[in-house]
């Protein structure tokens, strides 16, 4: 089994069976510290089974998929230009190559691989049309926002798209002063469909910290820390969700976190060092505060881990398969051994986890919690409220029990590195109006 749940979204690296390396094989009368290697330990977990901890010695193997049976998967940049070239006219006139250049640097990664996407997207639509996707015509974007509508899709995601448009057309020096993503009708047809369908997005369910532990009417970290199971992966897990609740990160900078960024305080808590965020494209750094529970379990992942320098969360392998050959062969022969045996085996990898392997471990974790009855949530509710989660959860979790606090949305935004208030606003808006002024006087007044 690996980080992502069955079931749940998985990256490219992330689906499909595992193709494992061969393991070294270690007999029972060599399960001690001192008869291994420096790079394995064995930590007990009853007294008849015994767990081999592989860490980070070497790159974790894929899993066997349609997406990485072949070469290994384009860069940001390659992948930009690769939509880029598909997309420019035979007759594009020469274009500045250190402009081109510069435009891609001046972007994050993530941005060029959401402006390949929407490129793609721009391009099946005009070849399904039979249009000349550069430079696009005025009228075929309205065309082209008229069936992203019709299916479906929400007003924020029309207007990126036709931000990733003009961004293409000015990379590749096509429009002049006048881009056909700016004409009167095509901003028409954006405000046409916010009045239709409305502006408001859809939010990340919140994962809250929640009261004392025991059943709730809906996830709480509380309840999936108290859920996390105490094997490597499970202490992995506790301390991604109680860092990520603590400093309310986003999921770039969640998986970027490293060894170095950490700084512990005499009183038990920590401060992190964020060199970079979404809002902090140019570097500028900025800090967070964690708990002194969450240093602790920070500290418990690095010590059984072994991890002492680089990234911080990274995907943990579990091989089960000496467990369940043991409880196959119990079974049919009737019996249990108390002899000691290597029956799971865990490899540390030591690359970063993906966004996806986050919400892998917040949705399986979440599952645990329900299955535990740690949440009192419905049959028929559970697959929707695990859906819900993302890897956004943690952070509009945080804003709301701000909110509920009593802090102001200037200080919660500045707090959670966001540049504007109004965003903060906008995932604890009900919270917002029962800490606010009128809540407050009225309070008071008709009590």
């Amino acid at each position: 089994m690996d980080d992502v749940p069955q079931g749940a979204n998985q990256d490219a690296n992330s689906a499909g069976e595992c193709m494992r390396e061969n393991l070294p094989h270690i007999g029972h009368s060599a399960l001690s510290e001192e008869n291994l290697p420096k790079k394995y330990s064995v930590a007990s977990s009853s007294a008849s089974s015994a767990v081999l901890v592989v860490r980070s010695t070497g790159p974790l193997p894929l899993r066997r998929s349609r997406h990485n049976m072949g070469d290994a998967s384009p860069t940001p940049d390659e992948r930009l230009l690769t939509a880029l070239t598909q997309a420019a006219p035979a007759d594009l006139p020469p274009v500045s190559a250190i402009g081109l250049e510069t435009g891609m640097e001046a972007m994050a990664p993530a941005s060029k691989l959401a402006l390949a996407a929407d490129l793609d997207c721009w391009l099946v639509w005009c070849g399904g049309e039979r249009r000349r996707p550069l430079p696009a015509e005025p009228e075929d974007l309205v065309r082209y926002l008229r069936a992203l509508e019709a299916d479906g899709k929400k007003p924020a995601t029309l207007a990126r798209r036709i931000a990733s448009l003009a961004t293409v057309h000015r990379l590749l020096n096509l429009g002049g002063d006048q881009l056909p993503t700016a004409a009167p009708m095509v901003r028409n047809a954006l405000r046409a469909h916010r009045r239709r369908k409305g502006a408001a997005q859809r939010q990340a369910a919140p994962l809250r910290f929640g009261g004392a532990l025991g059943a709730g009417s809906s996830f709480t970290l509380s309840a999936l820390l108290a859920a996390c199971s105490g094997d490597l992966q499970g202490i992995r897990d506790a301390a991604l969700l109680s860092l990520g609740y603590d400093a309310g990160l986003r999921v770039s900078e969640l998986t970027a976190v490293e060894v170095r960024d950490l700084r512990p305080q005499g009183d038990g808590t920590g401060l992190l060092h964020l060199p970079r965020s979404k809002t902090d494209q140019e570097g500028l750094g900025a800090w967070a505060w964690l708990s002194a529970d969450t240093m602790r379990r920070v500290a418990a992942w690095r010590d059984e881990s072994g991890i002492t320098e680089g990234v911080l969360f990274r995907r943990v392998g579990v091989d089960r398969r000496r467990q369940r050959a043991k409880e196959i062969a119990d079974a049919r022969w009737g019996e249990t051994s108390d002899e000691a045996a290597l029956l799971v085996t865990f490899t540390v990898g030591p690359a970063a986890l993906t966004r996806q392997g986050v919400t892998g471990i917040y949705r399986r974790v979440a599952l645990a919690a329900a299955q535990a009855g740690l949440v009192e949530i419905g049959a028929g509710d559970l697959d929707a409220a695990i859906a819900a989660l993302s890897t956004h959860s943690l952070r509009v979790g945080l804003t709301q029990d701000l909110f509920a606090a009593g802090e102001d949305g200037a200080g919660i935004a500045l707090t959670l590195r966001w540049s504007s208030p109004s965003t903060a606003l906008r995932y604890g808006r009900q919270l917002q109006v029962q800490s606010g002024v009128a809540a407050r006087v009225l309070a008071r007044v008709r009590s």
